[in-house]
């Protein structure tokens, strides 16, 4: 965006930490503070078969600095959303994807209970535990999760198998409004974990 010179002149007439300017820095230096030191990794994944059925299992490191956690202890909710994409992999021509999979989480904490509640948007299955660090730990663990039919994939071909996980944190009561007005994009994505399955 461009700005008049005229208008740049007035800005700089202000004074530049006074009010509200002061309090509107400190959030955008906060919420930038938490994209910084975020991270989400996926460490390992494979595809293995149970029966007719491949399932996934994954495990994903989760660093969350002190604000991100003082965010969610606050009244943010966390969501993660694991993404899960298979190709045909074909040669001189494009992959040919198969099938894509979204498994969504929420995070939030419960004041009343003070527990920390971990719910499967999917299949709506709560979980609650006593500290954030064991409901970031469960959240970090997927395990036999069904993924595609094996028929789908019949043996003689390869295919490309990938797996990343998204954050987003939303969801504030109103007394929050003025963060989300900064941090409602904030998000971290991990880098696609990537391997080849031949049936």
């Amino acid at each position: 965006m461009e700005f008049s010179h005229s208008r740049c002149a007035i800005a700089r007439a202000r004074p530049p930490f006074s009010g509200l300017g002061a309090c509107v820095l400190l959030c955008f230096l906060a919420t930038a503070t938490v994209r910084a030191e975020t991270t989400l990794v996926v460490r390992d994944a494979e595809l293995r078969l149970a029966g007719n059925v491949y399932e996934l299992d994954t495990t994903l490191a989760i660093e969350l600095d002190d604000h991100a956690r003082a965010a969610i202890e606050g009244g943010l909710t966390m969501r993660l959303d694991y993404e899960i994409d298979i190709a045909r992999i074909r040669n001189y021509l494009p992959d040919d994807g198969i099938a894509s999979l979204l498994q969504s989480y929420e995070l939030t904490y419960h004041a009343l209970s003070q527990r920390y509640l971990l719910r499967n948007l999917n299949t709506s299955e709560q979980f609650d535990f006593g500290t954030l660090q064991a409901a970031l730990d469960r959240l970090a663990q997927i395990r036999s999760l069904p993924v595609i039919d094996s028929d789908l994939l019949p043996p003689g071909a390869s295919y490309n198998v990938r797996v990343r996980a998204v954050a987003d944190l939303g969801g504030t009561p109103a007394a929050l409004k003025w963060l989300l007005f900064w941090s409602e994009d904030w998000g971290g994505a991990s880098r696609w974990y990537a391997w080849t399955l031949r049936p």
